[in-house]
């Protein structure tokens, strides 16, 4: 019957939002890091003792894609091109993508403030060994005969026909004779992320031909994730990041740890448009077909003695030339950052099913996320700050269920004044039974419902969630500041109580490597509690906790006591690792909740525990006898 108390409705909304995500964390985010990192590290093993794929393989009868390419026997020439957005070479050798950096993005946030242009972001990335381990990541466009070998592969030796430097407003074109076939492709870039292939493909031979275009998205290694997320938030649980395809309007997701197990491949045909891609949090490479053609979409991983390779790849529609005939092909590569309203347009200029997609909405709660980015996005187009908009979105939200929140609160302040007369109740009668009847009666007598207070539950839990995935997936809030010390509102708080919030020359890097009170565990066996990085934030959302608690009678229970006491210290430490732009938002709706919860009280007559703290410290309020 303890739950039947005035403390019900606040309490059972802390204790079920902190139970999902403490769960969450404890059951669900740690083992599925640790899983999938034994997965990858068990393929990493694998690929060393593997031999290299056989000659048969290499040549492209079984596989879907090209194998992976042979040392170059003359050096590579790369034709450089400058886009308003990206920069960058291709490499003439297979005409490939493999170096795009992007302009306006950048590693950290001091690169970006420097404009420090090592530290843009880079998209592809030629093949390359880094602390021993072998890294690449880049995109082909090519043409095959149907179950048979690749007219052109990585290794193809094309010819610069027209433009030396690929500009939005110049655009190169090359050329590849062999076998009876000659092709000529024009490559273009736009003022954002796409470039178009058009490929004109003609039956040189006296015979009649069958071809068939195909893309590749192939990367060498396990990818470098965002320096922003922690290895919980890495977990495909939270976010998706590997082989992604849209085949009309089915979207069909394969994670990079799944990738490293070649498990669950995918294979899938459209008839509707379409794309693939190999998707970061905010980054994406894809490759979108012609989108009047029917094409069918592949992922698959290799372990080669070059390093574990995950490859995206698609293949188009079988046109069959006679001899002298030609037929025209139109593909795309995209390489750049997810930005919803790029990302939108293209979608509808260019007719592609999905491409919004890319960004990782949730698939359960994307009818919450997206709006609460529109609104996001539209209040920041006024204020030009994401940490108010934040402030001003909580505000909203708090106002639409202001009417279910007030009759909660009232609720809470009358079942308050029942405190007495329920201990009376079970004072005078140790029958459970009875106890539940005389509190039903006083319940009708004095018209109160004491379960009124846990709808507020269930819509905090996931308006929770859309605005947490929100804030997390969208790239629009990276590296973008707040106000004093709240540089970059898509990290967690940058200040730390191991160093007195700045105040001491001791960097985040040397407390994280502290056992025990850092991240590091003690022994390798007791983890890293983290207490030394704790920041402001995060105490403020401790302290406002408190003070919300507060606003409710202690439980009589000392085992509920002591859980309801440790709540504001668990959630402390559990919200230091979040970003500070959720954490901003939690702190204020805590802030608002507490001014809404306190007043309604005041108004019913209810004393709480904070006038009692603050009579115990100040003497009595104003007013007061």
């Amino acid at each position: 019957m303890q739950q039947e108390s005035n403390l019900r409705n606040l309490i059972i909304s802390m204790v079920l939002i902190g139970a999902v995500m403490l769960a969450a964390q404890i059951f669900v985010w740690e083992p599925d890091r640790k899983a999938r990192e034994a997965e990858l590290q068990a393929a990493r093993d694998q690929q060393q003792t593997e031999q290299v794929l056989t000659e048969a393989n290499q040549a492209g009868s079984a596989s879907t894609t090209p194998a992976a390419p042979a040392a170059p026997r003359q050096p590579d020439v790369r034709i450089p091109f400058d886009g308003d957005s990206i920069d960058g070479s291709l490499l003439l050798r297979g005409s490939r993508i493999d170096h795009l950096k992007l302009k306006d993005y950048y590693e950290t946030l001091e690169d970006k403030e420097e404009q420090n242009p090592e530290g843009e972001i880079q998209v592809f990335h030629p093949q390359q060994t880094v602390n021993g381990q072998p890294e690449g990541y880049y995109a082909i466009v090519g043409w095959r005969v149907p179950d048979a070998n690749f007219l052109t592969d990585q290794n193809t030796m094309w010819q610069i026909a027209e433009g030396d430097t690929l500009t939005p407003d110049t655009p190169i074109t090359l050329t590849y004779d062999a076998d009876g076939v000659s092709i000529s492709r024009k490559i273009e870039i736009d003022d954002r992320y796409m470039f178009t292939f058009t490929d004109t493909v003609t039956n040189t031979s006296g015979a009649e031909r069958s071809v068939q275009p195909y893309g590749v998205l192939r990367e060498i290694g396990l990818p470098e994730m965002d320096p922003v997320l922690s290895d919980r938030q890495k977990s495909s649980f939270i976010l998706h990041q590997g082989f992604i395809a849209a085949t009309g309007n089915n979207l069909v997701m394969q994670s990079y740890g799944k990738l490293a197990k070649n498990k669950d491949n995918v294979e899938a045909t459209s008839t509707s448009g379409g794309w693939i891609g190999m998707t970061s949090k905010y980054w994406l490479g894809a490759i979108i077909p012609e989108q009047d053609q029917p094409f069918t979409v592949y992922s698959e991983t290799r372990n080669t003695s070059a390093g574990q390779e995950y490859l995206g790849s698609m293949r188009g529609a079988i046109s069959t030339l006679q001899p002298g005939q030609t037929i025209t092909s139109v593909n795309r590569v995209f390489g750049g950052a997810k930005e919803s309203e790029v990302l939108r347009a293209y979608e509808d200029n260019l007719n592609i099913p999905r491409f919004i997609d890319a960004i990782d909405w949730g698939s359960m709660f994307f009818w919450l996320t997206k709006p609460f980015f529109w609104l996001l996005t539209t209040i920041n187009g006024y204020v030009g700050n994401f940490g108010v908009s934040i402030l001003i979105l909580t505000v909203l939200v708090k106002a639409v269920f202001f009417p279910i929140q007030n009759k909660a609160y009232q609720s809470m302040a009358k079942m308050r004044e029942l405190a007495e007369p329920m201990k009376k109740i079970r004072e005078e009668t140790d029958d459970k039974q009875e106890q539940q009847r005389r509190m039903a009666e006083l319940y009708r007598e004095k018209k109160v419902n004491p379960v009124a207070g846990c709808l507020p539950i269930l819509i905090q839990i996931p308006v929770f969630y859309g605005l947490y995935k929100t804030l997390f997936a969208t790239i629009e809030m990276r590296h973008e500041p707040f106000m004093l010390w709240i540089k970059d509102l898509s990290a967690p708080d940058p200040t730390a109580l191991g160093n007195l919030f700045g105040l001491l020359p001791v960097s985040n890097e040397f407390l994280a490597n502290i056992p025990l009170l850092g991240t590091e565990p003690l022994f390798g066996l007791i983890p890293g509690i983290g207490i030394l990085l704790i920041g402001v934030l995060p105490i403020v959302y401790g302290v406002t906790m408190w003070a919300l608690q507060s606003l409710n009678p202690p439980p009589t229970d000392d085992t509920q006591k002591l859980i309801f006491g440790l709540m504001p210290i668990i959630f402390t430490f559990v919200f230091a690792g979040f970003m500070a732009g959720l954490v901003v938002y939690w702190c204020w709706s805590n802030i608002l909740s507490i001014i809404q919860q306190y007043v309604i009280m005041r108004r019913n007559g209810v004393k709480t525990r904070l006038d009692t703290f603050l009579e115990n410290r100040f003497g009595k309020t104003k007013g007061e006898a």
